[in-house]
């Protein structure tokens, strides 16, 4: 190789390491809603789980606050949510409630995706605190039922994939 291709090639390699690179940043605040449990289930881990693995799947970069799981932290949970994906510089919040019912269920300790009622969600853009979109998901709406933690997981990501989806379109 001569020179004059050693120098072009560096120069190539230089140029492209210079671009500038950017990616998405995203904040999960997931909230369980569970009268049966006074501390974070696995069931809600599993979605925090699905939902952070799925963004980062496609791209995003993605934080998390600890789960909320006492009803009077959930009280003031979207606003300390968004003071940290504000000083995490983050470009958007996804702030999740799971709601649980145990209360017919045949195992209510187990991680069952039946013992999930019912999944609210909200999308914010953190600069200027500006909510873009926002739904309630049922487990069965979305998932076919495979009552087991694998379900929950599913239910996890074809949830994160509908706030995918919002961002997408927010754009």
């Amino acid at each position: 190789m001569t020179k004059k291709h050693f120098a072009l090639g560096l120069s190539l390699l230089l140029f492209f390491f210079a671009l500038p690179v950017e990616a998405t940043t995203i904040s999960i605040q997931v909230v369980q809603m569970d009268d049966a449990n006074v501390d974070v289930t696995n069931s809600s881990l599993l979605i925090e789980e699905g939902i952070m693995d799925f963004m980062f799947s496609q791209g995003y970069i993605v934080s998390n606050s600890p789960i909320i799981y006492n009803k009077d932290k959930a009280k003031n949970g979207m606003k300390v949510s968004l003071e940290e994906a504000q000083n995490g510089s983050a470009d958007y919040l996804a702030y999740i409630t799971v709601y649980f019912d145990r209360e017919k269920s045949v195992a209510p300790e187990s991680n069952l995706l039946s013992n999930i009622e019912l999944a609210q969600w909200k999308l914010v853009r953190v600069r200027g605190n500006q909510q873009l979109d926002g739904g309630t998901e049922k487990p069965g709406q979305l998932v076919n039922i495979d009552d087991s933690e694998r379900g929950i997981s599913t239910f996890s990501q074809q949830l994160a994939e509908v706030i995918n989806s919002a961002i997408k379109k927010k754009r």
